[in-house]
């Protein structure tokens, strides 16, 4: 008889019931329920395992922009130190009026001095504990206004100069990087992450370093004027300290989480803004509104956290203070009653402890600035950290290649399998090569290798013999130009984005390359003609007129390698005859190298190359393709030139 395995119990609720042998399960406390959240948010920004370096030492790293604005730095700095000058001094005209007024006792020291002045009468007194308190004041306040302008004009450029040169980083980096990142959070980082890491450096001049010396200055002041009072006030220092301390490292990771989080939102945002179109077409809000929902969520989890542990601080650090003062009002009283010091000294030590709370409350929330300036300078730092490909030492180079592309050995491969394998090809100058293959089998990867915006894993890519890897990237920028499948236009005018790829050619060669390419057949209805502005990604313009635009800036480059990524696909009939009408000023006496599903376009090629699984092979042209009108006009204007329709396919193996 078969094994026949007992049933578990159920209860009432229909769960399964434990039986007698099973061990309950406790379920997991919140504290456990929320380190596991934690855990899961470092995992997902990828803190794990990552080295504490420090929080200044972060923020360390971006030093050379701080360098170059070092003199209104020291000067901000300066203007810091004399407002501490004038705020130690605040409480002695009060002093002034208990012990040498209310009290009648007779100045001493300097101060005598200054009351002679106005006499050694009451009122005089009171006079110059008037005009003392005015001086003061205002001293201060005029040290705090340039103070806060210097540095925060400082901070300004800094920011500017963090954003400008990672952002021109940014650009640089290898389409591999790309590839791997999201455009919101890179966004994010380039938006404000500079912001948080200006505040982490100005910071550092604008309250860690006044602050210390505010600390110090009252120290000192404190223990002159009686070190007995001096020592008493000070006892409760070091709980301060050890109580700042353990909010800095509980805020740091927090901070990191919560930056992370945020730039996951951005990411997510941009992406569904970009994919707006085909969020209506299908209709997928609700999609959208959950994922938003569920990474706002963890943003809202990060930033209570955050705002837990600012709550739970500041009352901590009160009630410390208030411990220190409480003690030396009593200990002070005490020794007001048994002489031991006046009441003015009494009043200027409190007034100096109560002080000391402003810089110690500054710098507590400098710990949150430097946590948060940390995360940035580590988000933003990740990416200047990112290595741009550097071209090999190099001869001179041709001002103009011939067009002879040659493919050795060529592989390449994303990091989830080879994409292309062995490709070994010889193109020869003024050849106009189709690429034919099914979806997927390296068209577009082909194309992307001889433009250089990916380099082979194996073999090389070379130009008339010369490597792309040995080259620097403007040179080769003038050598291949490329249109795509669907040309991307940039914000301005029509004129602007022909002479993208060539900001220097002139009005007039602007115009001719646009009527060569038969822009000006759309932009002649325009009241603006080329001058027209565009809104992002060209949106306004038809996709064969935005094809046009892209032609007219390969044909503006003038470069001697044009490469064609499916320019024709998803166009009608009309329109791609006016492209491949286009296409035939811009392929003659050029190298071309294209790929095509199009009879129209396969009929501008005098070889024909196939692809499959990343490989060359052996499959015929398919002949049940016939050309189009588009075709036969374009054959007709390339003259005797052109091969045979029947264009030679070539195999390699």
């Amino acid at each position: 008889m078969a094994d026949v395995k007992p049933r578990s119990r159920r209860s009432s609720t229909g769960a399964a019931a434990p039986s007698a042998g099973d061990t309950p399960v406790k379920p997991p406390s919140r504290r456990s329920a929320r380190k596991a959240d934690e855990a899961a948010q470092d995992a997902a920004a990828g803190l794990t395992g990552r080295p504490d370096l420090g929080l200044l030492r972060q923020i360390w790293r971006f030093r050379q922009y701080g360098r170059a604005e070092l003199r209104p730095l020291l000067t901000g700095v300066g203007m810091r130190v004399g407002e501490l000058a004038s705020d130690l001094a605040t409480p002695w005209p009060l002093a002034l009026i208990i012990d040498h007024v209310l009290k009648g006792n007779a100045p001493t020291g300097t101060l005598a001095g200054v009351a002679g002045m106005f006499g050694p009468t009451p009122v005089a007194m009171l006079a110059v504990a008037a005009l003392g308190v005015l001086v003061i004041t205002s001293l201060s306040g005029m040290f705090d206004y340039l103070g806060d302008r210097t540095m925060n004009s400082a901070g300004e450029r800094i920011t500017s100069a963090i954003r400008t040169n990672v952002f021109a980083h940014l650009q640089r980096l290898p389409m591999g990087f790309h590839d791997r990142q999201a455009v919101g959070e890179l966004t994010s980082r380039i938006a404000t992450d500079t912001g948080r890491i200006e505040d982490g450096l100005v910071g550092l001049f604008s309250t860690l370093i006044p602050g210390v010396l505010s600390l110090a200055g009252y120290t000192i002041v404190l223990l002159s004027v009686d070190w007995r009072l001096g020592l008493i006030a000070l006892c409760a220092a070091p709980l301060l300290f050890v109580t700042a301390a353990r909010y800095t490292k509980l805020t740091r990771k927090s901070t990191r989480r919560r930056r992370a989080a945020e730039g996951r939102l951005s990411g997510f945002v941009a992406e569904s803004l970009q994919g707006i179109r085909t969020i209506h077409a299908f209709g997928r809000q609700d999609l959208h509104d959950q994922r938003f929902h569920n990474d706002n969520a963890t943003v809202l989890r990060t930033g209570l956290r955050a705002v837990e542990l600012r709550a739970r601080f500041t009352p901590l650090l009160e009630a410390i203070a208030a411990v220190g003062t409480a003690t030396l009002l009593f200990v002070g009283g005490y020794g007001v009653i048994n002489g031991w010091w006046s009441v003015g000294v009494l009043v200027v030590v409190t007034s100096y402890l109560r002080d000391m709370l402003k810089p110690m409350r500054a710098l507590s929330g400098l710990a949150l600035t430097f946590t948060q300036g940390a995360a940035s300078a580590e988000r933003v730092a990740a990416i200047f950290d990112q290595q741009r490909p550097e071209p090999s030492p190099h001869g001179p180079l041709p001002t103009r290649v011939t067009g002879e592309i040659e493919l050795r050995d060529v592989g390449l491969d994303y990091g989830r399998g080879p994409v292309l394998r062995a490709i070994d090809l010889l193109i020869h100058p003024g050849e106009r090569i189709a690429l034919l293959g099914h979806n997927g089998a390296g068209k577009s990867t082909l194309l992307s290798l001889i433009s250089g915006l990916y380099p082979p894993t194996s073999g090389a890519v070379l130009l008339d013999g010369i490597a792309l890897t040995t080259v620097p990237a403007t040179w080769r920028y003038h050598q291949v130009a490329v249109v795509l499948q669907d040309t991307f236009l940039f914000s301005g005018t029509i004129r602007d984005n022909i002479r993208y790829g060539r900001p220097e050619a002139t009005d007039t060669e602007v115009t001719h390359a646009a009527t060569a390419a038969l822009v000006t057949t759309f932009t002649d209805h325009l009241d603006e003609g080329l001058d027209t502005e565009l809104s992002d990604g060209g949106i306004g313009l038809s996709g064969g007129q935005r094809q046009r635009v892209g032609i007219a800036r390969a044909l503006l480059t003038d470069a001697p390698i044009v490469l064609l990524d499916e320019p024709t696909t998803g166009l009608d009939a009309d329109a791609e005859e006016l492209v491949v009408q286009a296409l035939t000023s811009l392929v003659t006496d050029r190298t071309v190298v294209m790929t095509t599903h199009r009879p129209a376009l396969t009929r501008l090629a005098t070889r024909v190359i196939h692809l499959a699984h990343g490989a060359l092979t052996d499959e015929p042209a398919d002949p049940a393709r016939q050309p189009s009108a588009a075709a036969a006009l374009a054959s007709a204007r390339l003259g005797s030139a052109r091969a045979d329709p029947a264009a030679r396919t070539v195999g390699l193996t």
